[in-house]
C-alpha cells in the first residue's frame, strides 16, 4: 500500500517536528522517540481531522510549545504539545493560506494567502460574537472584498496579485513579500502600508526568499526566471545572479499537462476549489451561466506523474505566459506522461525552497530545490557584482521528486522525497527511504554513507502513515506548476477565477443581500469583466475550429456585456466596452483582459 510523503520537517534543538498528509508527529531529535502524534488520536478525531484535507503549512514557535497547522479546509488550528498532545483553537481564515509562522515571541501568528493579504493572529483568540455575515439579511461584503475575515485577524498588507511567501527580518522591523507578479516587497511590520522598498528585476513569478544568516542584509530569490538573484533588500539594489536553469533542466521529471479544451465547455467543476461554487452550479443551463461552472473550475494542475518517465526532457516556454492544465470538468482527465507529444506536456521552471550553508574553509553555499526535478542543487555563494554561469550549480541526484529540504545546524540536508512517483502502487520494500540525508565533504554534498541518526531511521520506519490513491491525488504535491506561472486564459488566475465566480455566484436583485451601492457597481463589474472573458474565450474556440465568429451567440454574448455597462453606468469607473467596441484601443484582446482584470483585482483588495 502506498505511504503518504513527508511534506515539512522542521528541526529545533531538542525535538522535530514532521507532517505528512493529514497528520503530524513531533519527535525527539536525539533519540528519535515519538514523543506526540495525531496518527496516535482516537479513531473519532482522527476523523474529524481527515475531512480537513492534508496539511499544507505548518509551522513551530521556538520552544516547541505550540504547533500551528492549516489546509485546503481554511482552518488554522493550534496544538499544544508539551506534556500532552492538545487542540487549543480552531479558527477559520478568510483565504486559503501559502505560509504561516510564528514571530520571534511566539505570541502572534502569521498568515499569507492566495489573495495577496497578510493577516495577524494572537496565539489564543479573543472571545468573538457572532459574525453579522451569518445571519439573516446580513451583507455579502466578505465576498466582495479581501479584508474581510472571519476570525477578526489584524490585516498587516496587501498585493494585487497572489502572495506566494514571505520573511520576517532577524529585528522583525519588516516584512518581505513576493507575488506572482514578479514583485518582491519590503515593507515595515507590523506596520505593512508603509512600503520601504521595492526589488524590482524579476521577469516571471517569485515563490522561494531566502536571507543568509551569515549576511541578515542580503535576500536570495528565485522562481519561474531562470537564475536566482541576490538582493540587498533595504535599497532595492540587485548585486548578483546565479543561472541556474541550465543545470536544473536534465532533473525536471514532472511536468504541467496541456489540455486543448476551453475552459468554458464544461457545465461542472471542483467543488471544493473555491468560494461559492454550490450557487451557481445549478444554474448553468441559464443565459450566460453554463460558462460560470467552467470558469468556476480550479486549474489544480494535478500534476500526477506516477510512471516511470525515461525520455530526455523538453525545452523550456522561454515566455512569461503559459498555457497551463485546465480543468473544466468534475473528474480532471489524468495527465500524460512525460515520454508523450510535446503538445500535451510543458516543462515549468519553479524553485521551491532556498538555503544557505556557511562552510567556514570550504566556502558559502545556496542551496535549492525545484518542484519536480529529482535533484538537491548547490552553488557558490556569489560576490557582489558576480554573474554565476549555470556550469557552477551542482546536483545531488536521488531518483524521485524531491518535495522539500531543510537544513539542520550542522549544514547537512534532509530531504523528503515522493516515493510513489513511478511505481505501480504495488508493496514497496521495507528498505525505501522517503527522507534521505546529505552531508558535506569538504564543499561536496553527497548523500550520507555509514551509520544514519536514529531520528532517521524512525521517520523512515516508525512514523509512516498509509495513503490510498486517492489521497495521494488529492494531495496534489505539484500544483504550483500550474498555479504560478501566467496565462493568456484569465480562469486560470487564482485570484480573478475565485473572484469572478463569486460575482457570477452572486445576484444583482437577490434578497437579503443589503448590499451598498459601492457594492453594487463592483459587482456589476465583475459580471461584465466576466461576460467579456466568455466572449473572447469563445472567439478563440470559434478560430480554432474554423467556425465563423459573427454568430447568434456572440451578439447574444455582446449585448449581455452592454446591458452590464448599462447598469453600472452610474459608477465612477470605467467599464470596457467589448473588443473591436468604439473607443477602445488595445494591442490585443489579452492586453485589454490584463487592464481590466488589474482594475478588478484592485477593487477586490
Amino acid at each position: 500500500m502506498p505511504n503518504f510523503p513527508y511534506t515539512h520537517l522542521i528541526l529545533g534543538d531538542q525535538k522535530a517536528l514532521a507532517v505528512a498528509g493529514y497528520d503530524f508527529h513531533v519527535l525527539n531529535a536525539h533519540s528519535g522517540e515519538v514523543i506526540h502524534s495525531t496518527a496516535r488520536l482516537d479513531a473519532g478525531v482522527r476523523d474529524r481531522l481527515n475531512k480537513s484535507g492534508a496539511i499544507r503549512c505548518a509551522a513551530v514557535d521556538s520552544t516547541f510549545t505550540h504547533v500551528i497547522v492549516a489546509g485546503d479546509d481554511k482552518r488554522l488550528k493550534v496544538w499544544a504539545v508539551g506534556d500532552e498532545l492538545k487542540l487549543l483553537s480552531d479558527r477559520e481564515l478568510p483565504k486559503r493560506p501559502t505560509k504561516i509562522g510564528f514571530t520571534h515571541e511566539g505570541r502572534t501568528i502569521i498568515v499569507s494567502d492566495k489573495f495577496g493579504d497578510v493577516f495577524s493572529y494572537p496565539l489564543h483568540p479573543d472571545p468573538t460574537p457572532i459574525s453579522s455575515t451569518s445571519q439573516t439579511g446580513a451583507s455579502r461584503r466578505g465576498s466582495l472584498t479581501s479584508h474581510e475575515n472571519p476570525s477578526n485577524g489584524t490585516l498587516i498588507l496587501g498585493h494585487a496579485s497572489m502572495l506566494t511567501t514571505y520573511l520576517l527580518t532577524s529585528d522583525e522591523k519588516f516584512i518581505i513579500t513576493a507575488d506572482r507578479d514578479e514583485h518582491i516587497r519590503v515593507s515595515w511590520f507590523p506596520k505593512g502600508y508603509v512600503i520601504e522598498r521595492y526589488c524590482l528585476g524579476h521577469e516571471k513569478f517569485v515563490s522561494a526568499l531566502h536571507i543568509p544568516s551569515f549576511r541578515p542584509s542580503a535576500l536570495i530569490s528565485g522562481g519561474g526566471d531562470p537564475m536566482l538573484k541576490l538582493w540587498d533588500w533595504m535599497s532595492g539594489t540587485l548585486l548578483s545572479e546565479v543561472s541556474v536553469f541550465d543545470a536544473v533542466e536534465p532533473y525536471i521529471k514532472v511536468k504541467a499537462p496541456r489540455w486543448r479544451r476551453g475552459w468554458n465547455e464544461g457545465d461542472g467543476g471542483d467543488e471544493e476549489a473555491a468560494e461559492g461554487r454550490s450557487k451557481g452550479k445549478d444554474k448553468g443551463r441559464r443565459r450566460g451561466k453554463d460558462k460560470a461552472g467552467g470558469e468556476e473550475s480550479r486549474a489544480q494542475g494535478n500534476v500526477e506523474q506516477r510512471e516511470d518517465q525515461s525520455e530526455p526532457t523538453q525545452t523550456a516556454a522561454k515566455s512569461a505566459d503559459v498555457e497551463m492544465a485546465e480543468s473544466g470538468a468534475q473528474t480532471p482527465p489524468t495527465p500524460q506522461a512525460v515520454n508523450g507529444s510535446s503538445e500535451e506536456d510543458r516543462l515549468i521552471f519553479v524553485v521551491h525552497r532556498l538555503a544557505t550553508v556557511d562552510r567556514a574553509e570550504h566556502g558559502r553555499h545556496i542551496l535549492f530545490n525545484a518542484v519536480g526535478a529529482t535533484a538537491v542543487f548547490y552553488a557558490p555563494y556569489p560576490v557582489d557584482g558576480e554573474r554565476l554561469p549555470s556550469s557552477v550549480v551542482q546536483a545531488v541526484d536521488l531518483g524521485k521528486p524531491v518535495i522539500d529540504f531543510t537544513v539542520d545546524s550542522n549544514g547537512n540536508v534532509w530531504t523528503f522525497l515522493d516515493m510513489e512517483w513511478g511505481t505501480s502502487h504495488s508493496p514497496l520494500s521495507e528498505n525505501v527511504q522517503s527522507i534521505r540525508l546529505l552531508s558535506w565533504q569538504n564543499a561536496t554534498l553527497s548523500e550520507l554513507a555509514g551509520d544514519h541518526p536514529t531520528l532517521l531511521k524512525t521517520l523512515n520506519s516508525q512514523c509512516i502513515v498509509p495513503a490510498s490513491p486517492a489521497d495521494l491525488k488529492a494531495l496534489d504535491l505539484y500544483s504550483a506548476l500550474s498555479s504560478l506561472p501566467k496565462n493568456v486564459d484569465p480562469e486560470h488566475d487564482p485570484l480573478i477565477r475565485d473572484t469572478l465566480s463569486e460575482a457570477a455566484a452572486a445576484s444583482l436583485d437577490g434578497e437579503g443581500k443589503q448590499l451598498t451601492q459601492r457594492e453594487l457597481g463592483r459587482l456589476r463589474k465583475k459580471k461584465a469583466l466576466l461576460a467579456k472573458i466568455q466572449e473572447q474565450e469563445r472567439q478563440k474556440r470559434f478560430s480554432r475550429e474554423g467556425t465563423c465568429t459573427g454568430t447568434e451567440g456572440e451578439a447574444e454574448t455582446e449585448r449581455e456585456v452592454k446591458r452590464a455597462r448599462s447598469e453600472s453606468a452610474g459608477d465612477d469607473r470605467f467599464v470596457p466596452e467589448p473588443s473591436g467596441a468604439g473607443g477602445t484601443t488595445s494591442t490585443g484582446a489579452g492586453d485589454l483582459v490584463d487592464v481590466e482584470t488589474r482594475d478588478m483585482e484592485m477593487d477586490a483588495s
